[in-house]
């Protein structure tokens, strides 16, 4: 009988192998489409939109200046902090700063992307029985955020946040803060969630143990780029930073799109203006609006943590399943109340979000992004020159994207208020 049993396990567990594997094979095939398709789009100006390029431009002419002897953060101005350098330097390094340059990131960014579709299929086998719920809800979410996905190196930050992730659940918090540590580096958002993986390891661990664990690593992964940069320029590093500090409202925020509903509807009136290389609204509420989105965003990361805190320490300490979420409570916090809101942005958020598929809200919340993403490609790049006069529709059009971008954030915070707690 016992032999009988064993056997019969055997052939249980050779079919659940079979199966995992026919997922894997499913979702890796579907992934391989995907970004086929999104490859082809995105490079084909016939087929989307050239207005997409400017970016992928602006990095090849800063790395074909390099490449001519001039040091970065020295000698040339980089808009963004170091951790952005080496993914814009190797395309050049394998195909020079022409006409190639375009193709060779856009390939980049989908290797980078394989790594997030990894890190999602890992953090399925631990919180979700190894189901294809979580990378299949990558796969589809993330194509959905259109071109940008590869056109802009933002790819790279969000995935951080998904790899440190999938390492907390892990039980590897070293790791996990080693990632936020590079995303920092890269695109500074990661920087507010190191906070959160803190106040998720402290019950368990107590406050000595926990930041033993995570700080050096997150220096070591924040020191990687940055130790060099300061090296050429403190100055010119700093100022990769601050760019982003000192720049006015942004177009398509939350406040902007405020600013330019008291202008529709007879308030203070409002202009587009250029600065720090985008499109801003000027108004004589525009001061009032900077200074209280630097107040929403710190009350709003401030709420962030102390979500996380209390579900943490009641239950003694973050469980794999609930990392995503805070993780996606935290950007959330972190991209609604300030005054820039890129449509990049959006990559940031479906990252971590992609792993809360297991909870109906997360679905919702995911749906609604994906909505909000599918309305930004119609705004930019398609409609963007109306927007900028502020014509009606297409105010209302943004309207839409930032409400489901609220919606999605309300829905966020009650997945992680039920996230299963994968201990029990």
């Amino acid at each position: 009988m016992r032999a009988a049993s064993v056997e019969g396990e055997a052939r249980a567990e050779g079919r659940d192998g079979r199966s995992v594997g026919r997922a894997d094979l499913l979702v890796v095939g579907l992934w391989v489409l995907t970004r086929a398709i999104l490859l082809v789009v995105s490079l084909n100006p016939r087929l989307y939109s050239a207005a997409v390029f400017g970016d992928v431009r602006f990095y090849a002419a800063k790395v074909e200046r390099i490449f001519q002897g001039e040091l970065p953060y020295r000698d040339v101005a980089i808009e963004y902090p170091p951790g952005s350098v080496p993914f814009t330097i190797l395309p050049g390094l394998v195909v020079g700063t022409g006409a190639g340059y375009r193709v060779a990131f856009a390939c980049e960014m989908v290797l980078v992307d394989a790594v997030g579709l990894w890190a999602a299929s890992r953090l399925a086998r631990i919180v979700d029985q190894g189901r294809r719920r979580i990378p299949l809800a990558y796969v589809l979410a993330m194509v959905a955020m259109g071109p940008l996905l590869v056109l802009r190196f933002d790819l790279v930050p969000a995935v951080c946040v998904l790899l440190a992730a999938t390492m907390a659940a892990e039980g590897r918090p070293g790791w996990a803060a080693a990632a936020l540590g590079y995303g920092t580096a890269a695109k500074i958002f990661p920087g507010v969630l190191a906070p959160l993986l803190v106040l998720g390891l402290v019950p368990a661990m107590g406050w000595r143990r926990s930041l033993l664990r995570t700080v050096p690593p997150f220096l070591a992964g924040f020191g990687l780029t940055v130790v060099p940069a300061l090296l050429l320029s403190v100055r010119g590093t700093a100022d990769s930073v601050l760019f982003h500090v000192q720049r006015g409202v942004q177009i398509e925020s939350l406040w902007a799109n405020a600013i330019a509903l008291l202008d529709l509807f007879g308030g203070p009136q409002a202009r587009t203006v250029t600065s720090f290389g985008a499109y801003d609204l000027s108004s004589s509420v525009s001061d009032a609006a900077k200074l209280l989105s630097g107040v929403a965003t710190l009350a709003m990361l401030a709420g962030a943590a102390w979500l996380v805190w209390r579900r943490s320490r009641r239950l003694g300490g973050l469980g794999p399943a609930d990392w995503a979420a805070a993780f996606a409570v935290g950007v959330f916090a972190f991209v609604l109340p300030t005054r820039v809101l890129s449509p990049q942005y959006l990559v940031w958020l479906c990252a971590p979000m992609a792993a809360l598929v297991v909870l109906l809200a997360g679905r919702r919340a995911l749906w609604a992004l994906v909505a909000a993403a599918l309305v930004s490609q119609v705004i930019f790049p398609f409609r963007y020159s109306q927007l900028r006069r502020l014509y009606p529709f297409d105010v209302g059009l943004l309207t839409l994207r930032n409400l489901l971008l609220i919606v999605a954030c309300l829905l966020v915070v009650r997945a992680f208020g039920g996230a299963v707690d994968s201990r029990r």
